[in-house]
């Protein structure tokens, strides 16, 4: 049977126009063979500058797409310096491909299989603020490409030297906010006991398990789709109602 094309994945802290650049590149180095890689936004929108934030959501979405998938993680404050390595991470049966500053820790965590590589090679032509583009879009297309063949220009490396083990397996505050306001947490909620309170901006929130369960305007938290803790409301905004949005910090506590 013939092996299905790998899917590119985009996942970054920056809109247009970058994202746009960067799926040209993308193009360009598929070459012929562009049009049976489907590129795919997942994420332009994670958290300004946050790696903690960016490496929980990541990990948390990953599952959605097939084995083999090719990831390009960009959340990259120090890109351009000498204190980040760019690296690929390949763990669950997945390429990630990005700066090696933590972003990839929780994936790590997840998956025990993870090998880490620094990239090696160097494009004709890097700028100094948009690796993204130049740098890790090209290797993402080659591991599309090439998968387990492209290790020419990847070198492995031990993995402690790029893990961030001070982010904590959950973080207790609001991480991402989508259109509708809903409030995604960086608690997973495997880690929520049965007598649990779960406390946001001195309320406590009573628990779900869909938005028709709860009656219009009523605010509620439940485990989505991904596994993390959400804060919404059924027919409304949870982020206005609770004047609450990013960074907003959690309180889990016992009964």
């Amino acid at each position: 049977m013939e092996s299905m094309p790998k899917p590119i994945i985009l996942f970054c802290d920056f809109g247009l126009p970058y994202t746009g650049q960067m799926k040209g590149r993308l193009v360009e180095e598929l070459g012929p063979e562009w049009s049976n890689h489907p590129l795919i936004d997942l994420f332009h929108d994670v958290p300004a500058h946050d790696i903690r934030a960016g490496s929980v959501l990541l990990a948390a979405h990953a599952d959605d797409f097939p084995l083999g998938s090719v990831f390009v993680c960009v959340v990259d404050p120090g890109v351009g310096g000498k204190l980040r390595k760019p690296g690929v991470v390949y763990a669950g049966g997945r390429w990630f491909v990005g700066p090696l500053n933590g972003l990839f820790e929780h994936v790590c965590r997840r998956w025990s299989d993870a090998q880490v590589f620094e990239i090696t090679w160097e494009p004709p032509s890097l700028s100094a603020s948009f690796h993204g583009r130049d740098l890790f879009s090209p290797v993402a297309a080659g591991l599309a490409l090439a998968g387990d063949a492209r290790i020419e220009g990847l070198k492995p490396i031990d993995m402690t030297i790029v893990r961030h083990r001070e982010f904590e397996d959950d973080v207790f505050e609001v991480i991402y906010a989508d259109e509708f306001g809903n409030l995604i947490t960086g608690i997973r909620w495997q880690s929520i006991k049965d007598g649990d309170l779960f406390e946001i901006k001195g309320q406590i929130l009573p628990r779900a398990r869909t938005f028709s369960d709860v009656e219009p305007g009523s605010l509620f938290v439940y485990q989505n789709a991904v596994g993390l803790a959400e804060i919404s409301a059924n027919m409304g905004c949870a982020g206005d109602i609770l004047g609450a949005g990013i960074g907003a910090s959690i309180k889990i506590t016992g009964l």
